[in-house]
């Protein structure tokens, strides 16, 4: 028999080595668990997950324990909350991507599922918060006006919904204390500007405690949280200061100042991103932002000292905080870019952590996934920005890799540390993928998130032309094989490139944005249309402005192939901005793809619609930057 030379082997290995082991169907259905909660009793451990194609309600009765499916909505849901005191579960759920969000409360096992709105067309429902003794929940809606937001109270035994607050803002329920007494409200005036209110729940009367100069030092107010007595009210805001500090508001004496905990004196350049108290509100998790990592603390009010945290849940990404009804566990979503969200329970008492979930990794290796690098970049005005970097593991092609420029949303949004599987698809077939925090990006101080305001806005799609620069000059990089990508606002940021910058893109993917800020601001939904001004611009006053930065206005000088993906119900940015676009490049003889799938909305969430636009894409960019 005659044996083969190690020659021959050799090149197997070489020919391997540039091929994706793992088909872009397998990483679509990894799946991980989200939004822990605990039931009434403790009984279960509440978490959502979409392993059956959409996102469904489960449970486990103690950690390790084979999970349970709940609910079986054709539709994902929105959101759930378990009741602090009754065997009782509210979901929120859509239909086809819509965002009007219905109600259903059902038992904790899934069974008697009765909905509690009643589907008016363009009226949507936003939960707030159980009361303490779980007799009540608050609720937003604008089912008084499309426009704004009214806050309502539904009481449990009665089966009824009170309205409790109304005014021509958007106001959003927040914290209850722990009488029942009293809320606060968060009253939003636009995108990074708002106010909270104390309001006295049985006299309607609201006082305003977060009182500031609106126009000239806007600042944001939230995570509010009551004290065990009540008395005080902490909380998160940036007012007076670029970043986000923990603050605390003294009701009875009226004022507002900084919680200055030691152990966050290292972290005063970064934002604290999350606060959350225990249910009797002995202990407060505090979660920072460090350059889209997060760094977790926890604070004993009894014991007056921090709480020392396992290294097991020392994480860099964490996604979900519960306590227990009784306070003696607390679980933990951790996530990386290895592994996708992993629920953990932390006995408070013992210190002893048992892993709740487990994720399904559909025969991936995790060990051929990839860990981001931050990186940063001076753009065309000498600001830094900030990205994280995925590096293939395969040797690149001509000592060069293809690479996928993917822009966030928002615009204010930002690229974080965490698990994608698609960015993990991409970078083992071969791509680059960088995510940029362009300014306009959160967490990195209010001054550098308000640098793309109105007519600041191309200074943004100029830090992507920088980015192009920045990758040239590494010189592994190749400049000839460059992807724009992005959805959201990251879609306008994708076709706004291809407008600006014809020359520097080979091909774009453009998911659900917007072609034309004039007929954005004219159908986007009514209830979003106040805060969008406030980010972009009036179409009325800055009319002739927002036509100039209009990528539709633009359209005879898109070069590159583009892709255009959008939900037919889409109520953020209507699916005319993708077919208007399409039409208008075909109409210049460019080339262009468009997928509208008919029951999404805001993104392509259903498991059927993701395994078919993302082999598409992946076929789209293979075909057009890849193999080229």
């Amino acid at each position: 028999m005659r044996k083969s030379s190690p020659v021959f082997f050799l090149l197997i290995l070489i020919t391997a080595a540039f091929s994706q082991e793992y088909s872009i169907e397998q990483y679509l259905n990894i799946r991980g668990a989200v939004s822990p909660q605990y039931s009434f009793d403790n009984s279960r451990i509440y978490f959502s997950m979409s392993v059956t194609g959409t996102s469904q309600l489960w449970y486990v009765n103690s950690p390790g324990m084979w999970p349970s499916q709940v609910t079986y909505f054709q539709e994902r849901i929105g959101g759930f909350s378990a009741n602090p005191k009754r065997d009782l579960v509210l979901i929120e759920k859509d239909e086809g991507g819509s965002e009007y969000d219905q109600f259903f409360l059902m038992n904790g096992n899934g069974s008697n599922v009765v909905q509690i709105t009643d589907n008016r067309p363009k009226v949507l429902y936003g939960f707030g918060r159980w009361s303490d003794d779980g007799s009540f929940f608050t609720y937003y809606s604008n089912a008084r006006s499309p426009y704004f937001y009214d806050i309502y109270k539904y009481d449990v035994d009665r089966m009824s919904s009170q309205l409790i607050y109304s005014s021509d803002h958007s106001n959003y329920p927040s914290a209850i204390s722990p009488d029942g007494k009293k809320m606060i409200i968060t009253r939003s005036y636009t995108s990074y500007d708002n106010d909270l209110y104390l309001l006295d729940m049985k006299s309607g009367e609201a006082e305003l405690i977060t009182g500031h100069d609106n126009f000239n030092n806007p600042s944001e107010f939230r995570s509010a949280a009551f004290d065990r007595e009540g008395k005080s009210v902490y909380l998160v805001s940036n007012k007076d200061n670029s970043f986000y500090r923990l603050m605390k508001y003294d009701i009875e004496n009226g004022t507002l100042y900084e919680v200055a905990f030691p152990f966050l004196k290292d972290y005063l350049n970064y934002d604290v991103s999350r606060i959350q108290f225990s249910n009797d509100r002995t202990k407060i998790l505090i979660m920072v932002n460090e350059n889209g990592y997060d760094r977790l603390f926890m604070f004993d009010f009894d014991k007056m000292e921090p709480v020392s945290i396992p290294g097991i849940l020392v994480s860099r990404s964490i996604t979900a905080i519960a306590f227990s009804t009784d306070d003696k566990n607390l679980i933990l979503g951790i996530n990386s870019s290895s592994n996708p969200s992993v629920l953990y329970e932390w006995n408070l008492a013992t210190g002893g952590v048992r892993q709740v979930t487990y994720p399904t990794m559909a025969g991936i290796d995790p060990l051929s996934f990839v860990e981001p690098s931050l990186v940063s970049y001076a753009s065309f005005d000498g600001l830094e920005i900030p990205a994280f970097i995925y590096l293939p593991k395969t040797a690149a092609k001509n000592g060069k890799y293809p690479c996928i420029i993917s822009i966030h949303g928002g615009p204010e949004g930002q690229a974080t540390y965490g698990f994608s599987p698609v960015i993990q698809y991409f970078v083992g077939s071969g791509y680059v993928v960088i995510e940029p925090n362009v300014r306009g990006s959160t967490g990195y101080g209010k001054e550098f998130a308000a640098l793309d305001n109105v007519r600041n806005r191309e200074n943004s799609v100029k830090d992507i032309a920088s980015l192009a620069e920045y990758l040239r000059q590494r010189g592994d990089i190749d400049v000839t094989k460059l992807v724009v990508y992005g959805g959201s606002y990251g879609g306008y940021m994708v076709l706004a490139c291809l407008t600006l910058y014809p020359d520097l893109f080979a091909a774009g993917v453009d998911i659900v944005g917007i072609s034309n800020f004039i007929t954005f601001m004219e159908n986007t939904a009514d209830y979003r249309r106040k805060n969008r001004e406030s980010e972009y611009g009036s179409a009325d006053s800055d009319y002739e402005f927002l036509q100039s930065i209009s990528p539709l206005n633009r359209v005879e000088n898109i070069k590159a192939p583009l892709m255009i993906i959008h939900g037919k119900n889409d109520p953020r940015v209507p699916v005319g901005e993708a077919e208007q676009m399409y039409k208008a490049i075909l109409e210049k003889g460019g080339t262009a793809e468009l997928l509208i799938y008919g029951d999404e909305g805001h993104g392509i969430a259903k498991l059927k619609n993701r395994l078919d636009v993302y082999p598409k894409i992946v076929k789209f960019l293979d075909a057009n930057v890849r193999n080229k």
